[in-house]
């Protein structure tokens, strides 16, 4: 039985710790506030990584997952400190150390997207990630750690149906199952690779103890790249709701909007993943693994399935709230 610590809680630390839990693992799940799954084998620890020490936690473990996420205006700031920390713990456990990552280290207009695309990132936050592969790299190689980063796309799921910042979250399927017009950013039309947090979860689970997946990063499988607007046809055709509507956001409104709410600022700065064909490959990663992604039309399902859970559960909440008003 293997001790494992996962670092955030969001959709994709929860369900990677749901998923060593389930075969057998011993979880820690560590977050500022100590929340996490509800789960038989899981612990849940609150600590600030960004102003404390991992060491006492991660003694004895085999794996540390992170799986932090940060909101974009902190990840200039926020993550310099939590990335330092994380690699301390790494090198003072000696446990792997399994980075939960995306492609906004690889230029625009570079896609298909492959683990081995030239890292030259085109905005800020690529940067920072850019900064934090290099870091893990150097240090993988000088035999301080042993790290591998597991990237993956704009995640989806029933994980993120209660998400606001998810381009394929609440904002695209809630109006299309209520039969109303989505209001998206970038193309609608501009294919897109979409990765399913259960995936994600597998991945980090399967390469992570695996010798050959050591010092480099690799793609997580994902569904062949659909556009936004044929996500919305799909939940729409999926739970039988009138054909889906949506419409782009006009970029100055967008810019506006970003004027008073820094994290739309932050989207601005990475809408070129959205203006244009924006999509990956994972071939490497299913020829050396023998991982496939969960088919589309079943992720598809689990969305709506979840939406619509959570959307009848508002209205119930929203139900009882106004009679004990009265």
């Amino acid at each position: 039985m293997a001790q494992i610590v996962v670092l955030g809680a969001g959709p994709i630390g929860a369900t990677t710790a749901r998923l060593f839990a389930d075969r057998g693992d011993r979880v820690t799940v560590v977050t500022r506030s100590g929340t996490g799954p509800r789960t038989p084998g899981i612990d849940r620890v609150a600590i600030d990584i960004s102003a404390g020490s991992l060491d006492e936690v991660v003694a004895g473990a085999s794996v540390i997952v992170n799986a932090v996420n940060l909101p974009y205006a902190q990840w200039a700031t926020g993550w310099p400190p939590i990335h330092r920390a994380i690699m301390a713990a790494a090198e003072s456990s000696g446990a792997v150390l399994a980075v939960a990552g995306n492609f906004y280290l690889y230029p625009a207009g570079s896609s298909p997207m492959t683990a081995r695309t030239p890292i030259d990132p085109p905005t800020r936050k690529g940067a920072v990630r850019a900064r934090m592969w290099a870091d893990l790299v150097q240090a993988h190689e000088s035999g301080r750690i042993r790290t591998l980063e597991l990237r993956a796309s704009d995640y989806v799921g029933p994980q993120v149906v209660s998400t606001e910042g998810a381009h394929a979250g609440p904002r695209l399927v809630d109006p299309v199952l209520q039969g109303k017009r989505a209001a998206v950013v970038g193309d609608p039309d501009a294919p897109h690779t979409w990765t399913a947090v259960d995936d994600i979860a597998r991945t980090i689970v399967t390469l992570a103890e695996d010798e050959r997946a050591w010092g480099r990063a690799w793609h997580v499988p994902s569904a062949p790249a659909r556009s936004i607007r044929q996500v919305a046809d799909d939940v729409a055709k999926a739970s039988g709701a009138p054909g889906a509507r949506v419409s782009r956001i006009p970029r100055l409104a967008l810019r506006a909007v970003g004027m008073v709410q820094p994290q739309m600022r932050e989207i601005v700065e990475m809408l070129y993943q959205f203006d244009e064909p924006f999509v990956a490959s994972h071939e490497e990663t299913t020829e050396v693994f023998a991982l496939t992604p969960t088919p589309w039309a079943q992720t598809v399902d689990a969305i709506v399935a979840a939406a619509r859970a959570r959307i009848s559960g508002a209205g119930a909440t929203a139900a009882v709230g106004a009679t004990q008003s009265r």
